[in-house]
């Protein structure tokens, strides 16, 4: 693929690594019991779990900035763009379907092959969002990348990941030709160029169930293009159903049905609390009540009137079993943070959250990541001190303890 050589080739390497490393995915992820590595490209797949608390009160805790989350993501980045840089785009779609089979992930939660798709994908929405969208001609270059995917796809049908690669390159670019993106006047061809995109992208994934070849990236692949799609609404429910049991502890997934949930008058609060009940009984066996948090999380983002909705005591639970069930490090460090920033963001005096925060810190926090906090690192020692103050006494075994 000439277009994608030529533009790794324009980026030095290190600080194109460090873009793909920066993608963030999910403001937090999940814990699971069974985490896998990538042996072959990532070394000997330590996991990094939350260790147990001193028995001593730290005045804080120690910090790592290269934390084991940003070392993953890079190296799975850092792989694909060899790959790519290689024109070996059978092994691309190999690799990413041998990371998809195992739900291999990095210590913060991030899937490999979410992340691996999206690096995969950079080169042609970097040609997208270089354009200046005042005229049709200023796609063409993201055009012509499409039918590299989609040439890749048609030499190689029997990957998978090819077929959903070059279903989502269609997508980015009928998403491109969105009418509010262009001048009024060409409106009317933009969004014939978009349905024009959206419907070449189903024709792909007609032929790729997936769950016949139990594939996420197929089953989000299959979501977005309803998404995007006149008439695609009536299937949301269905596909996202589809792509949640095939990862039901997936962030990634969460986060995209948020944007759907958000519609007030297409889900009524009756059917938003439905849907978190039921994201908490999918995901009963691996996070206990974790998956509650999972749904509300991005949803509080997206949709007016969430906070009024959710059940203070069952989210902290929530967050709690995110943090707790062999967690990695990184995932008790996301997790604190989302916890911290709905307190900080809702305004509330929850005794509920600001105990679970305390308790989180306390007996699951054991090293900082500043990376994956949305506040000074100050600020964090100052929560880890107020923390060791609140909960000297705690019992781990029946969560009970003395405030402070």
């Amino acid at each position: 693929m000439a277009e994608v050589q030529a533009f790794f080739g324009t980026v030095p390497g290190m600080a194109l690594l460090a873009l793909f490393a920066s993608i963030a995915l999910a403001l937090f992820s999940s814990a699971r019991r069974k985490k896998t590595r990538s042996l072959d490209v990532l070394g000997d797949g330590t996991p990094f779990r939350a260790a147990a608390p001193s028995d001593a009160i730290p005045e804080e805790l120690p910090v790592e900035r290269e934390d084991p989350d940003l070392i993953e993501r890079i190296a799975v980045s850092r792989h694909i763009a060899d790959l790519m840089l290689a024109d070996e785009w059978t092994q691309v779609g190999d690799d990413i379907a041998d990371w998809e089979t195992r739900l291999a992930m990095a210590a913060g939660g991030a899937r490999f092959h979410d992340v691996a798709a999206d690096v995969a994908l950079s080169g042609l929405r970097t040609l997208i969002e270089a354009s200046p969208n005042t005229e049709l001609s200023d796609l063409d270059d993201a055009e012509a990348e499409v039918g590299h995917f989609v040439d890749t796809y048609e030499r190689h049908p029997g990957n998978h990941v090819l077929a959903a690669l070059a279903a989502r390159a269609h997508l980015s670019v009928g998403e491109a030709c969105r009418a509010d993106l262009w001048p009024e006047d060409l409106h009317r061809d933009t969004w014939r160029r978009m349905a024009r995109h959206f419907l070449e992208a189903g024709e792909i994934l007609s032929n790729y169930d997936a769950l016949a070849y139990m594939s996420p990236l197929l089953a989000e692949a299959h979501y977005r293009q309803a998404l995007g799609s006149p008439g695609g609404a009536h299937r949301l429910d269905e596909l996202f159903e589809s792509w949640i049991d095939l990862d039901p502890s997936n962030p990634l997934i969460y986060e995209v049905r948020a944007d759907a949930l958000a519609d007030v008058d297409a889900y009524s609060d009756e059917d938003i609390i439905a849907q978190a009940d039921q994201a908490l009984e999918r995901t009963q066996d691996t996070l206990g009540s974790g998956g509650y948090a999972l749904f509300f999380l991005p949803l509080l983002e997206r949709r007016e009137g969430a906070r009024e909705l959710l059940d203070p005591d069952l989210f902290s639970g929530a967050m709690l079993d995110l943090a707790s069930m062999e967690a990695s490090q990184a995932e008790v460090n996301q997790t604190a943070n989302a916890l911290a920033s709905e307190l900080r963001v809702s305004g509330e005096d929850s005794i509920a959250m600001t105990d679970t925060l305390y308790v989180l810190i306390r007996w699951h926090l054991a090293v900082i990541y500043p990376r994956l906090w949305s506040m000074p690192e100050t600020t964090v020692q100052s929560l880890v001190r107020d923390a060791a103050e609140a909960v000297p006494d705690m019992n781990p075994g029946t969560l009970e303890f003395k405030a402070a």
